[in-house]
């Protein structure tokens, strides 16, 4: 059974939560974020998998299929992502990669070490963890946030993801939330994209009239490797 308690306390209840003082909407709630993921990982039933698996076996079309903003790729697979937006870019990493969703806390520079790639080191839950700037990496413009607008300030959020051997953690400007998409719906990196995430970004995906650059994992985690570590 899933709480669902922002239908029941939240904004989509009565909004007594007392929460919703810090996070301001539910979607930037860590119980919010937590029951998204269990359920993008929960186990199929099986007549939806008995169902997918007749759809799939009957013939399929061109893998070619064009479309205005680039050509559609083929596959039968979903993708699971976390969608962020850094600035004015909507981007998104694979949800396996999502360890953790907080506040942003206080980052700690190292004499020496810190630059503008890697910003320091944070404690997360008692872990001490390497904090870089990705709007840094992918060489995004960051605009200042003005004092006085607290709806762009409470956004804020720190984002840890892992790779293989390491954990990394990184700002974001807002966390829109966990999303499953068809890998059919994932399409080519359209030659007018901003040069700064090109060589990042795997497809774009459109979501809620935004095109969303799905990031190349692997290259992301092997750059911070070679240039950090």
């Amino acid at each position: 059974m899933i709480d669902d308690c922002w239908n029941q306390i939240g904004v989509d209840g009565d909004r007594s939560c007392v929460q919703l003082k810090t996070v301001i909407h539910c979607r930037n709630c860590p119980i919010y974020s937590a029951v998204g993921r269990s359920l993008l990982e929960r186990e199929a039933p099986s007549e939806y998998l008995q169902e997918w698996t007749e759809i799939l076996a009957k013939t399929q079309p061109d893998s070619t299929q064009n479309s205005v903003v680039g050509t559609v790729i083929r596959s039968s697979e979903t993708l699971s992502i976390m969608v962020f937006r850094l600035g004015e870019e909507w981007l998104a990493l694979p949800v396996r990669l999502l360890q953790e969703v907080t506040q942003p806390c206080i980052i700690h520079t190292l004499p020496h070490r810190s630059d503008d790639l890697f910003l320091g080191l944070v404690n997360i839950r008692g872990e001490i963890l390497l904090c870089i700037s990705l709007s840094h990496l992918l060489d995004l413009e960051t605009p200042q946030d003005s004092p006085s607008n607290t709806n762009a300030i409470l956004s804020k959020r720190m984002v840890v993801v892992a790779s293989e051997e390491n954990r990394w953690v990184f700002t974001v400007d807002e966390v829109c939330g966990f999303h499953r998409f068809p890998k059919t719906q994932l399409q080519n990196t359209p030659v007018v994209i901003s040069k700064a995430t090109e060589s990042y970004t795997k497809g774009v995906i459109h979501w809620q009239d935004h095109k969303v650059n799905y990031l190349d994992a692997d290259l992301l985690f092997y750059n911070l490797n070679r240039r950090i570590l």
